[in-house]
């Protein structure tokens, strides 16, 4: 009840719901002023009875008249699209239609050879899983289908000698397992000898391994250690540089379209400030074009 004098004392509880209903009405005069200004102050005027009803009677038309508007937008755009959908569902139908009489025609029109290629390239489309199909598309597949058909064939073939291979050692290994049990089995003559050598060889081959795991163990003490930490220290160094290098790209793309030439380079600057100046001054005029035009004008 901002408009209510403070000297002024309320006795009757009438004329309290009065200046309750008024000071109702002045917050929605208000707020409906504040939405049309938009943050712009609003005209000054006498806040008195008349002023509140003309403003509150004002207020109401102008929240009708926008519902309006959205009704009738809403309404235009609905039968727009309905129109665009009916329109491009007729265009689909004709497209079809001509797509038709022309393959129709084409086919009447094509020779014996002619249509039966046609009707191989589609059978061929058909079993590719082709849904447009063209030469280069169909011709591709087929490549690719011929590349696994010889990769299959490879395949088989490596099978097919794996299991020969294991055929005859299986072989091989049943008639060795059935001289065992015949007991006609007889160990050579110099197979104690071969065991000694061999024997020979495995010590030797030992002494030479130990040889080889001192030799890698002197190397490894030689040579730095390098920590977990290290390595993420090197990690964090590179990670640095690496989003200078980016920093330094960023900066340096905007100049990537200027010549090498640096007075051509300097031409092309001048050019393109004149043409900043000019949308600059566009922009300006447009601006006070729009404040003059929103700016009410008070009556004379």
């Amino acid at each position: 009840m901002a408009h209510v004098r403070a000297s002024e004392t309320i006795f009757s509880p009438s004329v309290a719901r009065l200046a309750s209903s008024a000071a109702k009405d002045w917050n929605y005069v208000d707020s409906w002023l504040s939405s049309k200004f938009e943050g712009r102050p609003s005209l000054a005027f006498e806040r008195n009875p008349e002023t509140l009803k003309a403003l509150v009677a004002l207020a109401a038309l102008n929240e009708t008249a926008d519902e309006e508007r959205d009704l009738v937008i809403s309404i235009e755009t609905t039968a727009l699209e309905a129109l665009a959908g009916h329109n491009a569902a007729e265009a689909r139908g004709a497209s079809t239609q001509i797509l038709t009489g022309v393959t129709a025609a084409v086919e009447q029109e094509l020779p014996r050879d002619g249509l039966a290629a046609l009707d191989s390239m589609a059978a061929m489309a058909v079993e590719l899983g082709v849904a447009y199909p063209d030469p280069e598309v169909l011709g591709h597949e087929t490549v690719q289908l011929q590349a696994r058909l010889y990769q299959l064939e490879q395949a088989t073939k490596r099978t097919a000698a794996v299991q020969s291979h294991v055929e005859e050692e299986s072989a091989r290994s049943g008639d060795l397992l059935g001289e065992l049990d015949d007991g006609a089995y007889r160990p050579a003559a110099d197979l104690a000898k071969a065991n000694l050598e061999l024997q020979r060889k495995v010590k030797t081959g030992t002494v030479k391994l130990l040889e080889m795991k001192e030799k890698a163990a002197k190397v490894a003490d030689k040579s730095p250690d390098i920590t977990l930490q290290q390595v993420q220290d090197e990690e964090s160094l590179y990670r640095v540089l690496l989003s200078r290098k980016r920093g330094l790209d960023s900066r340096i793309e905007p100049f990537q379209s200027l010549p090498p030439d640096k007075n051509l380079a300097r031409q092309q600057l001048e050019v393109l400030r004149k043409e900043l100046q000019v949308m600059t001054q566009k922009r300006d005029v447009v601006f006070e074009g729009l404040v003059d035009r929103e700016t009410p004008r008070k009556p004379r």
